[in-house]
């Protein structure tokens, strides 16, 4: 049940991403296959399997060029708000949709009990990961949205980042896979889902 929701969250926060990046000015995005919903494309096999056994994880990043842009740092900042705020309206998008499911249950009695829950947990799971990557990528260590971030607003410090890639990026491991990342976005999920019951 989980398995739609990753493909889904990984695959169009990549794609939206990479279609930013290619509307400021980045042609080369274009070479790299990345303007596709193709979820080979935008998938990593490593973060995915984080994201089914631990709920958190990344995709493949997108490789773009801020110099590009004609205003590097706004570009930079708009190329990291729009695949977050689209996580978040998908996740909006999946949570109305099995609440809706759920008040209308007499409509599917096509269904066996079985498949009434399959349907629940995949639209449900998907909002939850939608919304869940959308906070996790705000950590500045790559392959996280965060760092591009850092490094345009805060050169220096992006640059200490770059020189502690490989420890840092253990560090997010252990931080996933010892539940961390759960104590620290899970309630920032909640709280989200928790404003869209009105």
């Amino acid at each position: 049940m989980s398995i739609p929701g990753i493909i889904i969250a990984v695959t169009l926060h990549e794609y939206i991403k990479s279609l930013t990046a290619y509307k400021l000015g980045d042609t080369g995005i274009k070479n790299q296959g990345r303007l596709a919903f193709n979820p080979l494309k935008h998938m990593d096999i490593l973060g995915s399997i984080f994201m089914l056994f631990f709920g958190y994880g990344w995709g493949n990043p997108v490789r773009f060029s801020p110099f590009s842009f004609t205003d590097r740092k706004k570009g930079m900042l708009i190329i990291f708000v729009m695949p977050f705020l689209f996580n978040i309206l998908l996740g909006a998008v999946f949570f109305f949709a099995y609440r809706l499911f759920l008040t209308n249950l007499s409509l599917f009695t096509f269904l066996s009990h079985e498949a009434l829950i399959i349907v629940a947990g995949i639209l449900m799971r998907a909002a939850i990961f939608n919304i869940s990557f959308a906070f996790f990528n705000l950590i500045p260590v790559y392959p996280l949205d965060g760092v591009h971030l850092v490094s345009a607003f805060a050169p220096m410090f992006g640059v200490k980042i770059a020189q502690r890639e490989k420890i840092l990026q253990i560090l997010l491991a252990f931080f996933i896979i010892f539940g961390f990342a759960d104590r620290v976005f899970g309630p920032l999920v909640r709280m989200t889902l928790g404003a869209l019951i009105f």
